[in-house]
């Protein structure tokens, strides 16, 4: 099974919901829309990998965000599994 990374388009299953991933930990995803949530990743099925260019550009958005939104990336963030 593919691993879920920042921009990649998931089905979460429990809202029946498709989403462009902003975040993902070990545990959680977090999807780009408005209100900011997050969802158990294993409630998250993979639908569609993202283009090195759209996750390039998932990135810059992100780090435009406020520092206490928990979907904020900072420059030196570890990504896909780390704060």
């Amino acid at each position: 099974m593919e691993r879920i990374e920042i921009a990649d388009a998931v089905h979460h299953a429990p809202s029946g919901e498709d989403w462009v991933v902003a975040r993902v930990t070990e545990t959680h995803v977090y999807p780009s829309g408005w209100p900011p949530c997050r969802a158990n990743l294993s409630d998250c099925t993979l639908l569609t990998k993202a283009t090195p260019e759209q996750r390039e550009r998932m990135l810059r958005d992100l780090r435009r965000l406020p520092r206490d939104d928990e979907r904020y990336i900072a420059d030196n963030a570890k990504l896909n599994g780390g704060p």
